[in-house]
């Protein structure tokens, strides 16, 4: 009896808590755009720390998920740019699954576009 349910413990444990958590990006993330330091444009100030994390089977599609976590989580602090900090995917022990881990600085930037048409209207 103890042997079955250790046994049973060990497989719940091993694959039943590993599952896919891929995000999805919502409309106000949809907002937010990702850019490394060199990419940061002027004029921005942070607003404070974001995080994204995603788990998937497919590298890619949980690195995907992460940014779009982060870009959620960016919106949420009315930002429209992300400096992303910390990059990091890899696999979960021995499972067939993989998570994607970023980090970084939500930014509030001021639109050039608006910025240029406020100037055009001032002068003309």
């Amino acid at each position: 009896m103890q042997k079955t349910s250790f046994a049973l413990a060990l497989f719940c444990f091993s694959y039943g808590c590993v599952q896919a958590n891929l995000v999805e990006v919502n409309s106000q993330g949809a907002g937010v755009k990702v850019v490394k330091e060199d990419e940061r444009p002027f004029g921005c100030r942070v607003v404070g720390d974001v995080r994204g994390k995603s788990r998937s089977v497919d590298v890619d599609k949980a690195r995907r998920g992460a940014e779009n976590d982060l870009k959620n989580q960016a919106a949420k602090l009315k930002a429209n740019y992300v400096v992303l900090e910390i990059d990091r995917s890899g696999h979960v022990g021995t499972s067939q699954y993989s998570d994607a881990f970023l980090g970084g600085k939500a930014l509030r930037c001021e639109d050039r576009d608006k910025e240029e048409k406020k100037d055009e209207k001032v002068k003309g």
